[in-house]
């Protein structure tokens, strides 16, 4: 019996570094909706990642496909064995095996963005600023939340009843920039990557692969998806990576990163911060 074949996403995972930026554009719009190249023409496709059929073209070859027919049918084929790329195969899909599988692709990509070096980078900055907007903003308060343990200055962005300009407006480049972005995302998130990039700040994007062509301008890409086989997307991938970037820092930190540890716990008893359980 042969094995069966790698779903598109999985294949769009295995090619994405050796794609240029254009089909990079092609690669995230599938792998968001897997669907288009079921039921969608491939000028259909190019109209919505904003590139050509000839783009198209060489994307279904990147993925090991001779033509668009074959990926059709590998399509037809995975959707009979209740992959969850549309919600009524929802009841037939074991979440716990689409779980895995964005924990899968979430650490690869944690790990192509070198983890030892991404921890000294959040270690060594002047500030970190933590921006996330709509589903985003409990990621990104989870991550300031670590880091804050580890060492000072960890701001979220926007503050309650501010705009993002205030938070952004001195950035240079001390200071290193973590932008969170889920698909929907919010409207000017590609303008705030190319602007943080511009001042000279390390800027590094966390996102879901999506995110993919919003990320182009930023020193570090990190892309966790979040598929889930029913209505609402699953975060608990992008939570775990959170978690491992947060351990990697604090690692790192050494004797500094302990003391500040200390340092908190100390503020929190003369503060009675904490209720004894």
């Amino acid at each position: 019996m042969r094995a069966a074949q790698p779903d598109v996403r999985a294949r769009i995972d295995a090619v994405w570094d050796r794609l240029s930026p254009a089909e990079r554009r092609v690669a995230a719009v599938v792998r968001h909706d897997p669907e288009l190249l079921l039921v969608g023409t491939s000028g259909r496709l190019a109209a919505e990642s904003g590139t050509s059929k000839a783009t198209v073209s060489r994307v279904v070859r990147s993925l090991g496909f001779q033509d668009a027919a074959e990926a059709r049918q590998n399509l037809m084929t995975a959707r009979g064995t209740g992959l969850p790329w549309v919600a009524e195969d929802a009841a037939h899909v074991d979440q716990r095996v689409v779980e895995s599988r964005n924990l899968d692709a979430g650490f690869a990509s944690l790990a192509r963005a070198d983890r030892p070096r991404l921890a000294r980078r959040i270690i060594r900055a002047h500030r970190v600023l933590v921006v996330g907007e709509r589903a985003a903003h409990a990621v990104a308060l989870q991550l300031r939340a670590q880091l804050a343990q580890v060492r000072g200055d960890v701001r979220v962005g926007p503050a309650p009843g501010q705009r993002l300009g205030e938070e952004i407006a001195d950035l240079d480049r001390r200071d290193l920039v973590v932008i969170v972005t889920v698909r929907r995302h919010a409207a000017g998130v590609d303008r705030l990557v190319r602007y943080c990039s511009g001042t000279g700040a390390d800027v590094v994007v966390l996102g879901d692969p999506t995110a993919a062509v919003i990320a182009a301008p930023a020193a570090t890409t990190i892309l966790v998806p979040v598929d889930a086989p029913a209505a609402f997307d699953s975060m608990a991938a992008m939570f775990a990576v959170v978690a491992a970037i947060a351990n990697d820092v604090y690692e790192a930190s050494g004797p500094a990163g302990r003391a500040r540890v200390d340092g908190v716990a100390r503020a929190y008893d003369a503060l009675s911060e904490l209720a004894d359980v």
